[in-house]
């Protein structure tokens, strides 16, 4: 028997996880914007990456929908939609998933598996983790600019091996955790980078390549980090290197950084932040999920998170005025210094 999956919130995530598991073999029904259901329709599904082969799956092999009864028949439910609307899509969609379904938030953040918890009222809601970087470079043109394995919580569900393995069938590699609220955590720290990416409004290159820039990440990261052991959780590396490790290669002087950029995380020239994709397109932003997370749980335990809380504030600036400030790394620094 066929697996069939939901993708609901088929954005450029969504598009990108289900293209692969529809390349594998799988029966996969994406449920999205009509935007999206527009240009898939016309120009099909288009998959690529820095590192393997291209993946074309053809407009008449695509399911796309745009309202929420379609997940109805689905055994395995991804959620990709942003963490500011996961209280809504697990409303969406309670009065149509079946039983024995199993949910899986493929989200930035740490909170969303308990807000679809809240509006499903269903056990089966796993967390998972997507490391990499997905731009939409055309309609339905979908790159992926950045390496990592797919993180899931572990589970018994035999669906859930089925979704591992027709993964790998693409070539993406996935894994299965215990603890997946610590490698939530590592995933957050690494995209407290997203609001950083976003006030550069550049590639994720032209930002790191910048002494000061990183100095400022650096500073965002050491002070999110020392939040989170303070809460009892020790965040899983990302990529090769511990948090720790990251944050002292951050503050290595170019000559030095420069030949290790690409041994911890691979990124290609046109890799950048999906945050700032959203400020270009008019999208709401993220940023109280990432930066906020880390100001949130710092009061929850007492504590101030003013360097944080600075570069939120000017990312939320930046998506009321519709625009990238496009600063320097020596302006970002400076933010932290306010």
């Amino acid at each position: 028997m066929t697996v069939k999956v939901a993708v609901f919130g088929a954005g450029s995530i969504g598009c990108y996880l289900g293209g692969q598991l529809a390349n594998a073999g799988l029966h996969v029904t994406f449920i999205g914007r009509r935007a999206f259901q527009k240009d898939l329709n016309l120009n099909g599904l288009t998959l690529t990456h820095w590192a393997r082969d291209d993946i074309h799956i053809p407009a008449e092999a695509i399911q796309f929908e745009t309202n929420p009864e379609s997940v109805q028949n689905a055994d395995i439910i991804l959620v990709t939609v942003k963490s500011q609307d996961s209280a809504q899509a697990g409303t969406e969609i309670a009065n149509y998933v079946k039983d024995g379904a199993v949910l899986i938030s493929f989200q930035n953040g740490v909170g969303n598996v308990e807000a679809l918890q809240n509006a499903l009222g269903k056990p089966s809601i796993l967390g998972a983790v997507v490391p990499f970087n997905v731009t939409a470079t055309a309609p339905g043109h979908f790159h992926c600019g950045t390496e990592g394995n797919l993180t899931i919580a572990d589970h018994a569900n035999p669906n859930v091996k089925h979704l591992q393995d027709a993964f790998a069938r693409s070539g993406q590699g996935c894994d299965r955790v215990q603890d997946i609220l610590a490698v939530q955590w590592g995933k957050l720290l690494v995209n407290l980078n997203n609001g950083l990416n976003t006030l550069h409004g550049g590639t994720l290159k032209t930002a790191l390549v910048q002494a000061e820039y990183r100095k400022a990440l650096a500073l965002s990261l050491e002070e999110g980090l020392a939040i989170v052991k303070a809460s009892g959780v020790t965040p899983a590396n990302f990529g090769k290197a511990s948090p720790e490790k990251m944050i002292k290669m951050l503050r290595l002087p170019n000559i030095l950084y420069k030949p290790l950029m690409n041994t911890v995380v691979k990124i290609d020239e046109t890799a950048r932040s999906s945050m700032l994709d959203d400020l270009e397109l008019g999208r709401r932003c993220e940023i109280d999920y990432l930066q906020g997370a880390v100001v949130d749980l710092a009061k929850s335990l007492g504590q101030d998170a003013p360097i944080n809380a600075a570069i939120m504030r000017a990312v939320k600036t930046a998506f009321a005025k519709g625009v990238s400030p496009k600063m320097t790394g020596t302006e970002i620094l400076e933010i932290t210094r306010r």
